[in-house]
C-alpha cells in the first residue's frame, strides 16, 4: 500500500483531494520584497520573573527537512515545551489503495529553508519561516502554525486547531509574542498560485490572536501578515497585554482572498518567544 504525506489544511479552496488542506501590530516597515535576516524584530522588555518560551530547550527530534519528526504520527497528539502545551493533530486516511497523512495545529521546526519553490509542489517545503530561522537565529527551534480554514471566526471553537495552554489549563497572563510568515505563506501571497491570487493593492491577510478564560473570549489582537504588496518578512513583536488573564490563547486567520471553501492563500504562520508573566 502506498503512502503520501500531505499538508492537512492547505487553506486553498480547490485542493479537495488533499484533505483541504483584527490591528495592534503592522507589517514589516522594510520596502524590500526579499526575505530579511532573522532577529530583526524590536525586542520588548521582560521582567526577571517572566517566563520566555524557548522551543529549543524541549529537546525534540527533527528530520532532515527541519520539521518535528513526529509531525505525522497519529498517536502523538499535542507537544509540550516547558510548561506550555501546543495543539497538534495528525490524521491518516485511505482512499483507492493509498494512505494519506495530514496534520494541523502547531509543529516545532528548525528549518532554515526560506527559498521560493516555484514548481508549486510545496508539500516537502512547508516547514520554514520566511526569515530563514527562529527569532534567535538559524538553527534555533521555533513553531510553525497551520490553521484549520473551516473554523468559525464568529464563536470560540470547541477545539481550536491552533491553541496554546499552560500547566494543564492554569490561568496565565500573556505579555508578548513574535510572529512572521511562513515561507510558503509569504510566496503564496507575493506570487500567487493555481489556488490563490498574488496580492495587490487592497488585499490583506491577518492573524487573530485570541484569549479565552472559562470558555469566554477575553480579548483579540490582530496582526497584519500582509497589506497589499507589503508582506511581513521579519519577526514582529506583538503586544498581548490586551488579552488579560487567560487559560488558553488560540490563533486564527482571515484574508481578502476567500472563496466558497474559505481562505485561499496558505493558512500558515510562525511564532517564537512567547512571554508570560511568571508571578
Amino acid at each position: 500500500m502506498k503512502t503520501f504525506r500531505l499538508l492537512g489544511n492547505l487553506g486553498i479552496a480547490s485542493c479537495l483531494v488533499m484533505s483541504m488542506c483584527v490591528t495592534l501590530s503592522s507589517c514589516s516597515d522594510d520596502e524590500e520584497d526579499e526575505p530579511q535576516p532573522v532577529g530583526t524584530g524590536q525586542q520588548g522588555g521582560s521582567g526577571e520573573d517572566d517566563i520566555v518560551l524557548d522551543v529549543t530547550s524541549a529537546g525534540l527530534n527533527y528530520g532532515e527537512n527541519g520539521a518535528w519528526s513526529s509531525v505525522y504520527d497519529t498517536e502523538t497528539g499535542n507537544f509540550n515545551v516547558q510548561d506550555f502545551s501546543f495543539s497538534h493533530l495528525a490524521t491518516a486516511s485511505e482512499w483507492d489503495g493509498y494512505v494519506y497523512y495530514a496534520w494541523k495545529g502547531f509543529c516545532p521546526t528548525v528549518s532554515v529553508d526560506n527559498a521560493d519553490h516555484p514548481d508549486g509542489y510545496w508539500t516537502d517545503y512547508q516547514w520554514g519561516a520566511i526569515t530563514g530561522g527562529g527569532y534567535d537565529g538559524a538553527g534555533k527551534a521555533y513553531v510553525l502554525g497551520m490553521w484549520d480554514v473551516y473554523e468559525s471566526l464568529e464563536t470560540l471553537p470547541d477545539v481550536p486547531s491552533c491553541a496554546i495552554s499552560y500547566k494543564s489549563g492554569a490561568v496565565f497572563d500573556p505579555e508578548e509574542i513574535y510572529v512572521t510568515n511562513s515561507a510558503w505563506g509569504y510566496y503564496g501571497m507575493k506570487n500567487g498560485s493555481a489556488y490563490n491570487k498574488a496580492f495587490g493593492e487592497g488585499d490583506w491577510c491577518k492573524l487573530y490572536i485570541r484569549g479565552s478564560k472559562d470558555g469566554v473570549i477575553t480579548g483579540t489582537v490582530e496582526v497584519n501578515l500582509a497589506q497589499g504588496t507589503d508582506i511581513l518578512n521579519t519577526w514582529k513583536r506583538v503586544d498581548l497585554e490586551a488579552l488579560g488573564d487567560v487559560d488558553v490563547i488560540y490563533f486564527q486567520m482571515a484574508s481578502s482572498d476567500t472563496g466558497q471553501w474559505g481562505m485561499n492563500n496558505p493558512a500558515y504562520f510562525c511564532l517564537d518567544r512567547l512571554v508570560i508573566d511568571g508571578e
